[in-house]
């Protein structure tokens, strides 16, 4: 690694006063029109009083959980309450957006800040459910990592240009190569974790920024096959690294617990009735009785 170059989390601290940029977009970014293109993503914010301290961007994977990277460390204190947690909106703020309170968060196990970030994954459940059918379609553990220099596109609420605060509107940028191992680490200057994968364009300064901590990276299929992890400051000068998520597809499934079910019951039973009897049977017809032979004569 140069010198001059500092590799750095994605987390930015706090918000600068600088100006936004003349052209107030993610590094060679436009603006998302709807929502409904990436209806999985959600802004995990961190408050300080009325200011916000940090952003976080994160992916859902089912009705109640969504990942986000490790060093995103979320507090428990009160509850996660200084936390805003918002999907449904373009905006990573916006009063519109539903709200979810976050009931736990477990972070990778083998994740390590100073081995550049391994293991950068974390698991967050909420309490209320997301919107239905908005699971991100995830990289399978199978799944065949994309050509180097094949095309991708990242989304984040980031910061605009090195020094800017973070983008109000959701942005995408998708003219980012992939990067194979030994050309990242051409940039990079340090053997790439076999669990990260690299994406970027620097001929053109295009690509993430500070504030895009678990952006994800997106296949042309729509696949999300990683999250932001780390990059190289100034922003968009070399690829940023992303958390390979087929690598983490067991980890992402034994940390999800299983649904609830009811206790078995007993199949109904019908009350006990009587045992059948036997229909009564008929009286016997009386026999005529012998007419008396003194009557009998008299008949005569």
């Amino acid at each position: 690694m140069k010198l001059s170059t500092i590799i750095i989390a994605l987390v930015l601290g706090c918000l600068g006063a600088q100006a936004a940029p003349p052209d107030p977009r993610l590094i060679g970014g436009s603006n998302v029109d709807q929502i409904a293109d990436y209806p999985w993503m959600v802004s995990v914010i961190k408050m300080e009083g009325e200011n916000i301290a940090a952003l976080c961007i994160s992916t859902i994977v089912d009705e109640t959980h969504f990942i986000i990277p490790a060093h995103c460390k979320l507090v428990s204190d009160d509850n996660y309450s200084t936390y805003r947690v918002r999907s449904n909106t373009l905006t990573y703020n916006g009063t519109q957006a539903t709200t979810h309170e976050i009931t736990s968060w477990v972070q990778h196990e083998g994740y390590d800040e100073n081995t550049k970030w391994a293991n950068d994954i974390s698991l967050v459940t909420v309490a209320t459910e997301f919107a239905a059918n908005v699971s991100a379609p995830l990289a399978a553990a199978n799944a065949v990592d994309p050509a180097d220099k094949a095309t991708v596109t990242s989304v984040g609420w980031g910061a605009t240009c090195d020094g800017c605060e973070f983008n109000l509107e959701l942005q995408s940028v998708a003219d980012l190569r992939i990067y194979s191992q030994t050309n990242c680490n051409a940039f990079l200057g340090e053997g790439l974790n076999a669990n990260k994968v690299c994406a970027g364009n620097p001929s053109t300064q295009h690509g993430i920024c500070k504030g895009d901590s678990g952006a994800p990276l997106i296949d042309t299929d729509g696949t999300v096959i990683g999250i932001a992890s780390y990059l190289q400051y100034p922003c968009g000068s070399a690829p940023a690294v992303y958390t390979k998520i087929s690598k983490f597809g067991d980890w992402i499934d034994t940390n999800i617990p299983d649904p609830p079910t009811d206790p078995p019951t007993d199949p109904p039973t019908d009350p006990p009735t009587d045992p059948p009897t036997d229909p009564p049977e008929p009286e016997p017809e009386p026999e005529p009785e012998p007419v008396p032979p003194a009557a009998a004569a008299a008949a005569k």
